[in-house]
C-alpha cells in the first residue's frame, strides 16, 4: 500500500495557513498575494531574497561565481503577454534545456493546461511590484513558486529562453521559477521531457523506443494528441548536439505538436508536426516548409496546414521520422487535470513511496537473488478493461497494453492499459554537490488471479443481505469462518475484535463520493482486496514467528512490517509495539492486523484527517505538516 520514511518529521503547521489548504503550497512559505500586496505598500519592486541575481543562481561550473553577472534594466516597455501565448514564445539561449522548452511548447496547445502552470493576471502595467508566480508539480502537490523581474543578460541580451517578440517575457520568467525550484540555471542543463511534462501536469510519463517498423506509432501519437497528453520526441546522438545536413540538430528535443493524414493519389501519407525549440533550424527533407510535394495537395488543406515561415516548425513524413528519431516520450494527465469528462477517457491514479535503505531493504536488482524479496513490493489488480475503440490497431496501437482473463467474444482479448511511473526525489538539485540520478528501477510480475472461493462469496452475500454490503459486525462473522485455524495455519488465531474489523472497513472501502466516509460499508470487490491483503499478512505473519508461538516479538515485528510494505525507524516500531503488544509484551495476529492496518489508514491517500500525511510529505527528509487537529486525529486514531 505505502511505506513510511526512514526519518519521519513532523511539524505543526498554524490551523489557518496549513500548507496544502484550498490550493498549491508557497515555495519557501512565500505567498504572491502577501508578497505583491507589501510591496505596492512600500512603493517598492520585489527582490527574491531565497534567490537573488547573480553568480550563485546562474550556477555551480559552466555559469558559476566567474560567470557573466546579470545587468540592470535591459527593457523599457516589457510585457509579460504580446497578444497570447503560443509556442512561438519559446526560443532556446545559451543553456541547453532543449528538453525543458520543447515541453513549454507543447504546454501552449492547450491553454487549460498553460493557465494552470502560468496563473493570469499578471503583467508589468497597473499594480506592478516586480513579483511574479508559477504553479508546478513536485512528488504528489502542487507548489507555487515566486520570483522577480531580474533576469540573466548579456550585453543587452537575454542569456537564456526569449521570445520571438523581444519585449516579452513569460517563457523567460516560466524558466527562472524552474531554476529557483531546483537551485539554479545551470543544473536545467541537460534532461528529458518528460521531467518537465510531469513537473507542467502532474502526469505520467512514458518513453516509447522507435525502430524501423515500430507498429502502430502513428495511432498511438495521434490517440495521444486527441487525450491533451503532451508529446514530444528526441533525436538521441551519442556525440552532443550537432546539426544534419537535412536541418535536423541531433541530441536535441523536439514537440510533436499535430498528426494529420493527407491523399496523394492513391497513397494515404501520414504526416506529423514537429518544432525545435530553438524557434528556428527546420527539416529541409520531404513536407518541409519549400518541398514541391505541396502543391498536389488542394488548396484548403495547403492553406490549413503549411506555414512557410522560419519557426522551427515543420511536418515530416512517418517514415523519415522513424528513420532520424529513437524516442517518443507521452505524458498522460491525471483526472485532476482533466476534469470530470476527459476527453479521451478516465485514469486512475495510484501513488506509492517507498525508498531502498542499504543493509536493510535495498535487495539488488536481480530476482535470482536471494535478498530480492527484500525491496519494496506493491500491489496492483487490474479490474477496468479499456473501451473499446474502432480503430485497426487499437487504442495505443499495440503500446502498453496488458491481457486479461484470456479471449472475449470474436476473438478479441479485454486490455488493461497501465502506465507506471519511477520518480526520484531532489535528484536534480543535487548537482551542485556532484550527485545526479541513480540507475534504479522496478520489476514487474504477473501474479494469479484469486477469485473468491465459491463457499466464501456465498457466505459474503448470505451476511451481505439486499444491501450487498458488510458493516463491521457482519465483516467480523465472516472471518471468524473464514479464518479459522485449520483452514489456514493451526497456529494463527482466528478472532480478529470489532475494532479490527472497523479499521480494516476503514482502509479498504473505497470512497467513491457517494457513500458517506462514516458508517462504513463493504462491497463484494472491496471484500476482495481485503482478503487477498489478509491472506498475504497471514503468510508474514507465520513466516516471523519463528518460534510457532503464535505471537511475534518486537525484532519479529519489524521484520514482518518490513516485509508488508512499511520501513520504520526504531522509534516508530518501539510505539507501534507499545500500542499492539499484549500483557505478556508480544503481538498476536489480530494486533498485527490492527497494526498495519492503522499504518495503512495513516499514510494512504484521500483519508480524511489522517490522510492529510501523504499530501504533505515534502523533500527529501520526509517531512508532514500537519494542523493541530489533523494531528489529534492520526494520535487518537
Amino acid at each position: 500500500m505505502a511505506c513510511g520514511s526512514g526519518k519521519l518529521t513532523i511539524q505543526l503547521v498554524d490551523e489557518e495557513a496549513g500548507p496544502g489548504a484550498g490550493g498549491p503550497k508557497p515555495f519557501r512559505g512565500q505567498n504572491y498575494e502577501a508578497i505583491r500586496a507589501a510591496c505596492l505598500d512600500e512603493g517598492i519592486l520585489f527582490r527574491d531574497p531565497y534567490f537573488p541575481a547573480g553568480a550563485d543562481a546562474l550556477g555551480y561550473d559552466q555559469l558559476g561565481p566567474d560567470s557573466e553577472k546579470a545587468k540592470g534594466e535591459f527593457c523599457a516597455e516589457p510585457q509579460f503577454i504580446c497578444e497570447d501565448m503560443s509556442r512561438t514564445d519559446v526560443c532556446q539561449g545559451s543553456l541547453g534545456n532543449c528538453w525543458f522548452l520543447a515541453a513549454a511548447a507543447s504546454l501552449t496547445l492547450y491553454p487549460r493546461l498553460l493557465w494552470r502552470v502560468v496563473p493570469p493576471g499578471q503583467g508589468f502595467r497597473d499594480g506592478y511590484a516586480g513579483v511574479f508566480h508559477f504553479q508546478l508539480w513536485q512528488f504528489g502537490s502542487w507548489v507555487d513558486i515566486v520570483v522577480d523581474d531580474r533576469l540573466p543578460v548579456r550585453e543587452g541580451k537575454l542569456m537564456f529562453v526569449r521570445s520571438e517578440q523581444r519585449n516579452e517575457f513569460w517563457a523567460s520568467l516560466l524558466e527562472k521559477a524552474y531554476a529557483k525550484l531546483h537551485g539554479s540555471y545551470e543544473v536545467m542543463r541537460g534532461g528529458h521531457m518528460n521531467e518537465a511534462f510531469v513537473d507542467f501536469t502532474g502526469g505520467v510519463g512514458e518513453v516509447l523506443y522507435l525502430r524501423q517498423d515500430t507498429p502502430g506509432l502513428f495511432s498511438a501519437l495521434r490517440h495521444a494528441l486527441a487525450k491533451e497528453s503532451l508529446v514530444g520526441a528526441t533525436a538521441l546522438s551519442d556525440r552532443g548536439e550537432y546539426r544534419t545536413e537535412d536541418g535536423l540538430v541531433k541530441g536535441h528535443a523536439y514537440s510533436v505538436t499535430g498528426t494529420h493524414k493527407v491523399s496523394l493519389g492513391f497513397t494515404k501519407v501520414r504526416l506529423l508536426r514537429l518544432r525545435n525549440p530553438w524557434g528556428r533550424v527546420e527539416w529541409t527533407g520531404a513536407w518541409s516548409d519549400s518541398c514541391p510535394r505541396w502543391d498536389a495537395l488542394p488548396a484548403e488543406w495547403r492553406d490549413a496546414l503549411l506555414v512557410k515561415k522560419e519557426d522551427g516548425e515543420f511536418w515530416m513524413e512517418l517514415r523519415d521520422f522513424l528513420c532520424h528519431f529513437n524516442t517518443v516520450q507521452i505524458c498522460s494527465l491525471s483526472p485532476e487535470v482533466l476534469g470530470p469528462h476527459p476527453a479521451g477517457g478516465g485514469w486512475h491514479i495510484h501513488t506509492f513511496q517507498g525508498r531502498w535503505v542499504r543493509g536493510f531493504n535495498s535487495g539488488g536488482s536481480q530476482p535470482a537473488a536471494e535478498t530480492f524479496w527484500t525491496n519494496p513490493q506493491f500491489r496492483l489488480t487490474l479490474l477496468e478493461p479499456d473501451d473499446e475503440e474502432d480503430n485497426e490497431e487499437g487504442p495505443w496501437g499495440g503500446w502498453g497494453a496488458a491481457g486479461a482473463n484470456g479471449p472475449a467474444r470474436g476473438g478479441r482479448v479485454p486490455k488493461c492499459t497501465v502506465l507506471l511511473s519511477l520518480i526520484q526525489r531532489n535528484r536534480r538539485c543535487l548537482r551542485a554537490q556532484g550527485l545526479t540520478y541513480l540507475t534504479v528501477g522496478f520489476h514487474v510480475f504477473q501474479a494469479p488471479y484469486v477469485p473468491l472461493e465459491l463457499g466464501l462469496e456465498q457466505l459474503f452475500k448470505e451476511l451481505a443481505g439486499e444491501e450487498e454490503e458488510l458493516g463491521a459486525p457482519q465483516l467480523q462473522a465472516l472471518l471468524s469462518i473464514a479464518l479459522e485455524p485449520a483452514s489456514v495455519h493451526p497456529r494463527t488465531p482466528a478472532d480478529i475484535g470489532l475494532r479490527t474489523c472497523e479499521q480494516l472497513l476503514q482502509c479498504f472501502v473505497v470512497h467513491d463520493g457517494d457513500r458517506a466516509w462514516h458508517g462504513r460499508s463493504l462491497a463484494l470487490h472491496d471484500f476482495q482486496q481485503l482478503w487477498s491483503h489478509l491472506q498475504r499478512w497471514q503468510a508474514i505473519f507465520d513466516k516471523f514467528d519463528r518460534d510457532a508461538s503464535g505471537t511475534m516479538n518486537s525484532h519479529e515485528l519489524r521484520l514482518a512490517l518490513n516485509a508488508a510494505g512499511f520501513h520504520l525507524n526504531n522509534q516508530l516500531t518501539q510505539a507501534l509495539t507499545s500500542r499492539h503488544r499484549d500483557s505478556r509484551l508480544r503481538v498476536d495476529f489480530e494486533r498485527f492486523v490492527s497494526c498495519v492496518a492503522q499504518l495503512i489508514c495513516i499514510f494512504r491517500e484521500g483519508h480524511p484527517g489522517t490522510g492529510h500525511c501523504s499530501q504533505h510529505l515534502d523533500g527529501g527528509e520526509g517531512v508532514i505538516c500537519l494542523t493541530r487537529s489533523q494531528w489529534l486525529e492520526v494520535a487518537t486514531f
